[in-house]
């Protein structure tokens, strides 16, 4: 009973999107995400790894996986 309430939370916890975007922590108000990819033309989630990982903010950056961007392109709803 326990490992399947645990599993439940842990389930519950990784599928939210706070969770996934931990970007939110810095990209609020004027620098929000839908703003930042309209203005850098972001349509694809290969966009964004590249940008991230070597656009001049990629130092900012560096602390993200692989797997958050790749979550993050998904709720962003990126090809």
């Amino acid at each position: 009973m326990r490992y399947l309430i645990f599993t439940l939370i842990l389930v519950l916890t990784l599928s939210s999107p706070a969770f996934a975007l931990k970007c939110d922590k810095c990209h609020k108000d004027d620098k929000n995400l839908n703003l930042v990819f309209q203005q850098k033309g972001i349509k694809t989630k290969d966009e964004l790894f590249n940008i991230l990982r070597n656009g001049k903010m990629s130092k900012l950056h560096k602390n993200l996986t692989d797997d958050e961007i790749a979550e993050a392109s998904k709720i962003m709803n990126l090809k």
